[in-house]
């Protein structure tokens, strides 16, 4: 006689926490450990302590603070009021830290750690990074890494006299820049790996962002900055724009957010070479740093725009040849998918943003303030 089989309840899940919000009971929900955005704040505040403690960084903690707060109180009156749920807000955390390791207002020192100067810029960052992840979501997805569009829009509107950004070379080769430089390549493997998968996509666009400027050093291009005598040329230009610290940081942390990339791998490999090619062309002709550093962040800017069709290229390149014919490309279908794009506003807005951004970043090529300050000629303030 057989044992009858002891039957084994389902485990039930715990029911989420609550608050007592303005007495109305309000869902809350943590962070789970296993969330890669809590990988990546470490990360992150790991470089902005190396940076304060040993690479002069330029931003005081209360700038840093400032940031991150704008940005948790915006994303906890989303969830609040859009879904009645209070949520950690890992990813806005995350944008304000992001903004704050690679903003600067002109006029902070470093070492004078509670500093508000140019507090607006970073509160301006953040307004315009998450306002564009919430209010302009064409499909019910946000387009543009917050971090990414923040950033180049302050640089864009309030120009070189008030912000830049954070410095391409970090010092030279010591302990701190070393430091520096092994959290962010430990950080990248750390993250970037399953279940974030994300190395092919970073090493398709240094590989080609790496050829393309050392083709620009072989020609002849160079650039001035603050931190350095004279123009720099040759392999120090190769050196110094496609080793630089705030490379690793853009294509590790900032092109590999997930939600913002694209799903599909090999659709991940072309937005890696897009933005590589993209960013290339458009620092080619700058003259200073400013314009260098902007023309790498536009170019992210612009491919996010482009995200959906690299998607569906890479998705199509995905499906074995024998069932590609289920998928054909109709070029009767594009004039109506322009009509509805043009009739939606977000779709609209998304494409300004995208488009616009890289083309403002060209008229800094002869821009002379850029210059004059880049040299030191002009002060800033």
């Amino acid at each position: 006689m057989s044992t009858p089989a002891i039957a084994i309840p389902a485990r039930i899940p715990a029911p989420p926490r609550e608050a007592n919000v303005f007495g109305k009971r309000v869902k809350v929900f943590l962070p789970k450990r296993s969330d890669p955005r809590l990988k990546l704040f470490a990360i992150i505040v790991a470089i902005q302590t190396v940076g304060q403690l040993g690479l002069g960084f330029k931003v005081s903690i209360a700038q840093i603070l400032v940031t991150m707060g704008t940005c948790l109180l915006l994303e906890l009156g989303v969830f609040y009021f859009r879904d009645g749920i209070i949520a950690w807000p890992a990813s806005a955390l995350q944008t304000g830290n992001s903004i704050s390791l690679l903003l600067r207002a002109s006029g902070t020192v470093h070492g004078d750690w509670w500093s508000l100067n140019g507090i607006q810029y970073f509160i301006a960052a953040a307004v315009i990074g998450l306002g564009a992840k919430y209010l302009i979501r064409p499909g019910g997805k946000h387009v543009f890494n917050p971090a990414n569009v923040g950033i180049v829009w302050v640089l864009i509107v309030f120009g070189v006299r008030f912000v830049f950004p954070q410095y391409l070379w970090w010092g030279p080769l010591n302990v701190p820049v070393t430091a520096a430089l092994l959290i962010i390549l430990a950080g990248a493997l750390w993250l970037l790996r399953e279940p974030v998968g994300m190395l092919p996509m970073a090493a398709s666009f240094l590989g080609v962002f790496y050829g393309l400027v050392a083709i620009f050093a072989i020609t002849g291009h160079s650039f001035i900055a603050s931190w350095h005598h004279g123009p720099i040329t040759g392999l120090e230009y190769w050196i110094d724009i496609a080793l630089s610290p705030e490379v690793f940081v853009f294509a590790f942390f900032m092109m590999s957010d997930p939600r913002t990339a694209p799903p599909n791998r090999k659709a991940r490999v072309i937005y890696g070479v897009s933005v590589a090619i993209v960013s290339a062309l458009l620092l080619f002709p700058q003259s200073t740093e400013f314009g260098v550093k902007l023309g790498i962040l536009s170019g992210l800017t612009f491919i996010c725009g482009l995200v959906p069709l690299i998607d569906r290229v890479g998705r199509w390149l995905s499906t074995p040849k024998a069932e590609r014919a289920q998928y054909p490309i109709d070029p009767r279908g594009i004039p109506a998918a322009v009509r509805r794009g043009v009739t939606s506003p977000m779709v609209v807005a998304a494409a300004v943003i995208s488009l616009s951004a890289p083309l403002i970043s060209t008229t800094l090529i002869n821009d002379r303030t850029a210059t004059e300050v880049e040299r030191g000629i002009i002060n800033p303030q």
